[in-house]
Formats: structure tokens, sequence, C-alpha cells
């Protein structure tokens, strides 16, 4: 297969089957792959607010709150109203929604593993940090 094609491309092939990878991997669950960051965000932060989310994700709040809303539906997510700003909810996983979690890393594991198959431990980590190098200076761009 000839991938003679802009870079721009390339990063949208990967993320474009990423996506139908993740889909179908956690389909018994009924997950999609747009709510998985943040199930794994909850995870590692437990307690943080929407607001911290569209942050973390540079998303606006009415997506983050659709998407969070949809977790909530399906009990993966609760919502506590914080009692420092009563206008504000803090967000955890439910119990259901950490025993997903070990689902998503193997789902995510099988991933990597495939796409890196044929690169050594060194040319992974230099392809994964010059790739957040990339991000950060695409965050960069759209500030301005």
């Amino acid at each position: 297969m000839s991938l003679n094609i802009p870079f721009k491309g390339l990063l949208s092939i990967i993320v474009r089957n990423h996506f139908i990878f993740m889909n179908r991997e956690l389909k018994h669950l009924n997950l999609t792959e747009g709510q998985v960051p943040y199930l794994m965000a909850l995870s590692k932060k437990p307690g943080i607010t929407q607001d911290d989310l569209a942050r973390m994700f540079y998303i606006d709040k009415g997506t983050i709150a659709r998407s969070i809303q949809k977790l909530e539906d399906k009990e993966l997510v609760q919502r506590v109203q914080d009692p420092v700003n009563r206008r504000r909810y803090k967000l955890s996983l439910t119990e259901k929604g950490e025993g997903i979690i070990p689902e998503i890393l193997r789902a995510e594991k099988k991933w990597e593993d495939t796409i890196f198959k044929d690169f050594s431990g060194e040319k992974r980590s230099l392809l994964v940090e010059g790739v957040k190098v990339l991000a950060k200076n695409s965050l960069e761009i759209s500030k301005t």
C-alpha cells in the first residue's frame, strides 16, 4: 500500500482507525471511543469538575456536559455537589465505571501493540515524544 499522502492525512488515518477499533472493542460495554478519554481522566483524577475536563481536552463545556450526562445515564459516572461551591459538581467513576477501566486499558494496549509492532522500543519512544511536541506546538498555534 502506498501512503504517499500529506502528514495531516496520515494522522487522520490513524485517528479514524483508532476510533473504529475502539468502538468495535468496546461495543459489548455500550461505550464509544469518544467517551473513553473522560472515563480515563476520572479514573486518574476523581473529583475533577466538568470545567476541568473541558480545559483538559480543549472542548467546550456543552460537549462535556452532554458526554458526562450519557455516562451518568449508563451509571458509569456520578456527580456530587461541591460543598464549597454549590453550583459546581465533582465527578467520579461509579463502581461499575471503575470496573470497565481494565477493559479499556486492555483495548488500548492491543491497539498500541498492533500499530507499533514494527518499531523498536527506542523508535516507539522517540515517536511518542515527537508527537507530544507536535501536540504542544499545535496548541500554541490555536491560541493565537
